[in-house]
């Protein structure tokens, strides 16, 4: 018990401790959202201008390019489905640490390859741009992976984070890593067009099997 007249210092003093480490969170967290957003608008920049004056050439105009806008759309999916698993898996860390901080600008960088990348995939007409875009999107979801494990191990989570969700997320960014890892070695004898149409089919199917999982442990969460 506290005796009267004696004033304690702990409880002002750890309140602005956690409020600092929130402030500290949310920051890292905006600027993360801004970074994404703005390799989002660089994606839709390096898209070339059709050049036709003839609107019945439009086909032929967006043919000529078509490998560029097929990248496009690729690293659209792409990061659309890793923001998502960043958004959804910061909705349940409740204060960061360095090492949270070093992780996630590593995985940032991925963000920002992934333009480049793109271009790379789109406008080098061998099996060179599926390696250098596997490389890209191997280092981005191994980087996600290594961000969910130390928030797991490091007791960042809120208390009431849903375990299951977090280990979706683990299993989305470990199975999508491997599969641009398997892509590496596969861009040396497979033809560019093959891979970039197996990415997609890799995605919906990984995907469906985690909303197939989802709703299953759902299901079992219901269950008295």
């Amino acid at each position: 018990m506290r005796r009267p007249g004696v004033r304690s210092h702990a409880s002002p003093h750890h309140g602005d401790l956690a409020t600092k480490k929130t402030h500290g969170l949310e920051r890292m967290i905006f600027f993360s959202d801004a970074v994404i957003a703005i390799m989002l608008t660089l994606l839709a920049l390096e898209l070339p201008v059709p050049e036709v004056h003839d609107p019945l050439d439009l086909g032929k105009a967006f043919a000529a390019h078509g490998s560029v806008y097929i990248a496009f759309l690729i690293s659209f999916c792409v990061i659309a489905a890793t923001w998502t698993a960043h958004h959804m898996l910061f909705t349940h860390v409740s204060q960061a640490d360095p090492a949270l901080i070093t992780l996630n600008l590593l995985c940032l960088f991925g963000y920002v390859l992934i333009p480049w990348a793109s271009k790379t995939l789109g406008e080098v007409p061998n099996g060179a741009g599926v390696v250098v875009y596997s490389a890209a999107m191997a280092f981005l979801g191994s980087t996600m992976l290594l961000v969910v494990r130390h928030v797991t191990r490091a007791g960042l989570l809120d208390p009431a984070a849903p375990r299951q969700e977090i280990k979706g997320i683990q299993a989305w960014s470990g199975m999508t890593t491997v599969m641009f890892a398997l892509s590496i070695p596969a861009g040396f004898v497979v033809g560019r067009w093959i891979i970039m149409t197996a990415w997609p089919v890799g995605y919906l199917s990984l995907r469906l099997v985690a909303e197939y999982y989802a709703r299953k442990n759902r299901k079992l969460e219901r269950l008295p």
